[in-house]
């Protein structure tokens, strides 16, 4: 068996559900980030986490608003997904840059992604601090469901260094 630096073998663990996070700023511009570590906690209440780095605009937003939306990507949206996980929020308008469609949401002030498969609002109910990351515990306040969309997982990167990505 092969011995390696313990981050390169977390890299291995594919596929994994990769989803945009959305957040808004202080001036209630969208702000999004692709996040490849998260997770269903509890289904009594309703709760989902998100790993982010304690470096990102995102966790920032996401302390300052109390509020964010977790959505699920589907193949109509890998562009947009390249992007929002390759990109920073304070160099570029990710949303203005991929033409990326948001809608308002029901019960929160942060809009939902309105091609997304699966668009969860969520409030803040819980901080954890990980290592280098925050795992942000958020509890669904509300779901939209775009039932003729599938879900789009991550395989990791071909030997070009290119996303593989494949839609179920």
């Amino acid at each position: 068996m092969e011995n390696r630096e313990i981050s390169g073998y977390i890299q291995l663990f594919k596929p994994e559900s990769c989803v945009f996070v959305v957040s808004i700023d202080e001036n209630n511009k969208p702000n999004g980030m692709v996040a490849g570590w998260n997770m269903r906690c509890s289904s009594n209440p309703a709760l989902l986490a998100v790993s982010l780095s304690k470096k990102g605009n995102t966790q920032r937003l996401i302390k300052q608003n109390k509020e964010f939306v977790i959505a699920v990507p589907n193949k109509d949206l890998e562009e947009a997904l390249l992007i929002f996980g390759s990109k920073h929020g304070d160099e570029v308008d990710k949303f203005k840059e991929t033409k990326l469609e948001t809608q308002k949401a029901r019960v929160i002030k942060v809009p939902i992604i309105k091609d997304a498969t699966l668009n969860f609002e969520c409030k803040l109910y819980k901080e954890v601090e990980a290592g280098d990351h925050i795992i942000f515990i958020g509890k669904v306040v509300h779901a939209h469901h775009n039932k003729n969309k599938k879900v789009l997982l991550n395989f990791g990167k071909d030997e070009k260094d290119n996303r593989i990505f494949k839609e179920f």
